[in-house]
């Protein structure tokens, strides 16, 4: 349930960011960040990509999810940013974490081709693959794949079935109902010997609901998986 709020518009992310409790972002990230959010918005107008077009929505939103996934990356991860959109959370993590290589894809050419000129024009190396990430991992292999609002648990399941081998894990960004999703893809049979747990779990502003970072990994032969039911906090 969304609680709204009437506030002044922050000026600043940084602004938009302290009133969510956001911290622990660089001073000098600050600037880059912010010019990514305008050139997003400048082609936001040529190329539908977000719905979160001022500082406020976009931190919280996009700035909260993508913090709270490169809080849970190793120094020198190599991750892949699946059907990244406009940017989100790949570039954004790109940005907060310099020590991490990221690799985006979209299948949407021209979102793809979006990606990598925003991401040029903020001298980030970020490889971006303007097609399927069943085509990337074909050629490529990553500790993590990301992914967000590309689609339910069962959906990326499938897309992943016979790729586990190529990645270590994957952190899906989910809502409230990742716990059907989860149920919906264990009964399809694509959670087979997958250990699923919540790496993080923290309120969606202005909501009464929380957002998750599940965590999914093919287990070793013989190893047994923790159970993937999360304790309530005591």
């Amino acid at each position: 349930m969304e609680i709204t709020q009437s506030q002044p518009p922050s000026t600043t992310l940084a602004q938009a960011a302290a009133a969510i409790g956001i911290e622990g972002i660089d001073q000098d990230r600050w600037k880059p960040l912010e010019e990514y959010c305008r050139q997003l918005w400048d082609w936001n107008e040529k190329i539908n990509l977000t719905r979160h077009t001022n500082f406020d929505l976009f931190a919280k939103r996009d700035l909260l999810d993508s913090v709270r996934l490169a809080k849970l990356l190793a120094p020198n991860e190599e991750i892949l940013d699946i059907g990244t959109g406009g940017g989100v959370p790949g570039l954004v993590v790109a940005i907060l974490r310099p020590d991490v290589q990221v690799t985006l894809c979209d299948s949407v050419a021209k979102k793809a081709r979006v990606v990598e000129s925003i991401s040029k024009s903020l001298k980030l190396k970020t490889p971006v693959y303007a097609t399927d990430v069943r085509k990337v991992l074909d050629d490529f292999r990553y500790d993590s794949l990301v992914v967000r609002a590309v689609g339910p648990l069962p959906k990326i399941c499938r897309w992943l079935d016979a790729y586990w081998h190529t990645f270590g894990r994957l952190l899906a960004i989910k809502g409230p109902k990742w716990v059907e999703e989860r149920a919906e893809a264990r009964h399809m049979g694509l959670l087979k010997n997958i250990e699923l747990r919540k790496a993080d779990s923290y309120l969606m502003p202005d909501t009464t609901s929380d957002s998750v970072i599940l965590s999914l990994r093919r287990l070793r032969p013989g190893e047994v998986a923790k159970s993937d039911a999360p304790k309530e906090p005591e």
